[in-house]
Formats: C-alpha cells, sequence, structure tokens
C-alpha cells in the first residue's frame, strides 16, 4: 500500500474538498441551517469587530482632544480675549506652531470641539480680529474650504454648522452656489451662512427665492443673524423690500416689521403707515400696529382711530395697547378710548381700554376717574383690577 503526505496548499485544499463533499451529502434542510448559522457568526464577528475598532478610533480621538485641550486651550482664550490686537505671526508664535505647519484632518477634527467650547463660554469677552487669526493659524478656514469640497452632503452640512458654531469667516462664494440646493438641510445652511458673514447680497435667497416657506425656526436663526450683524457693524438688509417682496410672503412680511421694531429703524415708519392704510390682513396688521406703537410714532394716531370702527377683537386690543404705548397726551386719543370702553360688550377690551386711561396723563386719569365715578356694580370690578397690580389680569389678556 501506498502512502501520500500533504503538505502546504495541498494539505488544505483535501481537508477544504472532504468538508465540500461532506456538506453535499448532508439533507437540503440541514445545509440550510449551517449556512444561516455561518453567515449569523460571521456578521456577528464582523459587527464585534467593527465597534471595536470604532471605539478605539473614539478613544484615540477623546485622547488628542485631550491633549490639545491641555496644550492650547488657555493660550487659545488668553489671546482671543486680549483688547490688544494681534497680526498673525505674533500669534502662531505664541501657540507654538511651526512656520511651515500642516494641518492634517484628523489634528484639525480634533481642535473644532475646543474651539467651539470657546466661542460658546467666552463669546461676549472675545476680540473678534484675534479670534479670526486663532484660527487662521490652526489652518481651520482651509480645513472647512476642502470640507465644503466634498461630495457628501453630510460633511458639507456639518461644516457649515461648526463654522456658525465657531464664528469662522469663509469665503462667501463657497457657500453661495449651495443657495438652491436640492437639498434642504444643505440649502438652509447655506443660506444662514451666507445671511451671517455675507457682504455683497447676504440675504438674496430670501428676496429670490419665489417658494420661500419661512418657518418658525427660520425667524428664530434669522433674527439671531441679524442681532449678530448689528453687534459687528455689519450692513443690515432694507426690510421693506422684504415687505413689498413679490410674491407676496406674508410671514417673512410680518418677520421685517417685528425686526423694524425691534432694531428701532424710526426711519422705517412712514412706509409702515402707508402699508396699514392699505391692509386688510389681520396678522399684518396688528404687526404693523405693534411697530408704529413701540416707535411712538405719533402720526400713526388717526389711522389707529380710523380703523377702530372696521377691526377686529384682536385687533382692537392691538389698537389700545399701541396708543397706550405711545402716550402723546392727545385729547382726542383720550376720547377715542372712552368711547372704546363703552362700545365694548367684552370685559377683556374694556379693561385694556380703561388701563391704557389710567396711564395716560392727566387726562387720561381724570377720564378714568369720571368713569370710576359712573361704574355700576356690575362693572365696578374692572376698576379694581386695574388699581391693584395683582389682579390687573388686562396685562396678560
Amino acid at each position: 500500500m501506498e502512502y501520500y503526505t500533504l503538505d502546504g496548499l495541498e494539505y488544505w485544499k483535501y481537508y477544504i474538498m472532504l468538508l465540500y463533499y461532506r456538506f453535499g451529502e448532508m439533507p437540503p434542510i440541514i445545509r440550510i441551517i449551517a449556512l444561516f448559522t455561518t453567515a449569523c457568526i460571521i456578521t456577528f464577528l464582523l459587527l464585534v469587530l467593527g465597534n471595536f475598532i470604532k471605539s478605539q478610533k473614539a478613544a484615540r480621538r477623546i485622547h488628542r482632544i485631550q491633549v490639545y485641550d491641555e496644550k492650547y486651550k488657555k493660550k487659545i482664550i488668553e489671546l482671543a480675549t486680549m483688547e490688544e490686537i494681534l497680526d498673525l505671526p505674533t500669534i502662531t508664535d505664541e501657540l507654538g506652531i511651526p512656520k511651515n505647519f500642516r494641518m492634517k484632518n484628523r489634528t484639525t477634527g480634533c481642535m473644532i470641539p475646543i474651539l467651539i467650547t470657546v466661542q460658546r463660554t467666552h463669546k461676549e469677552e472675545i476680540n473678534r480680529t484675534n479670534w479670526q487669526r486663532v484660527l487662521q493659524a490652526f489652518k481651520i478656514p482651509s480645513y472647512f474650504e476642502m470640507m465644503m469640497r466634498s461630495r457628501n452632503t453630510a460633511k458639507r452640512v456639518k461644516a457649515l454648522k461648526n463654522i456658525a458654531d465657531m464664528d469662522a469667516d469663509l469665503k462667501e462664494a463657497v457657500a453661495s452656489r449651495h443657495l438652491f440646493a436640492k437639498d434642504e438641510k444643505m440649502r438652509m445652511n447655506a443660506r444662514f451662512h451666507v445671511a451671517r458673514f455675507g457682504t455683497s447680497y447676504p440675504f438674496k435667497a430670501l428676496e429670490e427665492d419665489s417658494n420661500l416657506l419661512f418657518t418658525d425656526e427660520m425667524m428664530v436663526n434669522f433674527h439671531n443673524i441679524l442681532v449678530y450683524r448689528n453687534q459687528n457693524n455689519m450692513s443690515m438688509p432694507n426690510f421693506i423690500r422684504w415687505c413689498n417682496r413679490t410674491p407676496v410672503n406674508e410671514e417673512l412680511r410680518i418677520f421685517a416689521v417685528n425686526e423694524i421694531r425691534l432694531f428701532k429703524r424710526y426711519d422705517d415708519c412712514p412706509e409702515l403707515l402707508s402699508m396699514l392704510k392699505d391692509c386688510r390682513d389681520e396678522r399684518f396688521a396688528i404687526a404693523l400696529i405693534k411697530a408704529l406703537g413701540e416707535l411712538e410714532y405719533i402720526p400713526a394716531e388717526s389711522e389707529f382711530r380710523h380703523r377702530y370702527a372696521m377691526a377686529s377683537f384682536a385687533e382692537r386690543q392691538a389698537l389700545a395697547d399701541a396708543l397706550g404705548v405711545m402716550n402723546s397726551g392727545n385729547p382726542e386719543v383720550v376720547n377715542y378710548l372712552i368711547y372704546d370702553y363703552e362700545g365694548s360688550t367684552d370685559f377683556v377690551s374694556k379693561m385694556k381700554a380703561l388701563r391704557v386711561l389710567h396711564n395716560y396723563g392727566r387726562r387720561g386719569r381724570d377720564a378714568y376717574n369720571k368713569l370710576k365715578a359712573e361704574a355700576t356694580p356690575a362693572t365696578k370690578i374692572l376698576f379694581e383690577h386695574i388699581e391693584c397690580n395683582l389682579l390687573d389680569s388686562s396685562k396678560y389678556a
């Protein structure tokens, strides 16, 4: 009898073929179960291996962040909050960064959370010029420009969010190309970025997007952007142009009027009054009335009195509040408020009129006292509410 000795590849080939033929002799159900079990085991092992690799990467990243935090954070805060404006070479030397320094992607990714934390915790103290130069020293703008060239939409969106959180300058053209992108998140973040940092035409999308849906989230974000631009002496938009935008977008128009009110744009009051005269939409009219009232535009009083006869319940309350804020001492306004009190059928409107009269100078107080003396038992309680701060529910009506 002859014997053969197997070695190397032949050895493994023999056992593989043996397993193959033995497996082929098994019943079909056994083969299916064996294949399924093997696939499950392999999948499980791959998942375990993948999670292990991810956890190791995350641990290394956390370690690098801690190292950079200890190495750079205190110095970054010191330089960024310094009143004296420093040039880029000085900041680079102070941070101990080599002249021909090239930031690797993973290193920059670890610096971003540190820089965002510094920006959030020391926002009011930061010297913006020094802060931008600190970012330049770490090559942050170049890193974000590279991220914006990525084909991955999620990376571009994340880059724009990080830029906003970090208050980092990025070329306007880099984000402008995404103002009308198909992806909603990409489109909105690009618009927020251009509106926040843009110089040439920052609010182009609001004026040119005919299908614009102006949501509550957008209102909050754009208001914060406008506050940022105002604080940093950047150009502000023409809000009247937003009100006259074609096609008409009521939410955007109301937002524009509210911003005129909040930023005290007194020069826009004549235009607001002109809009109020032609306005038939209740929500927009109330926004205009509030703005003209808080800006104390006295010429609007005659229009307020004229609108009262056709005004809705909510609009009447807004008119009374606006006249009270103006507090011009006009005797015609006092007569109007008396008429409002006597003509109203609901107690909320009556109390609003009384509260305005109570605080409307000497003439208003005299009229209030006269109405109080003539009050019936059913209406006396209204005056008690007005005169007691703890009970004056008209403030919250």
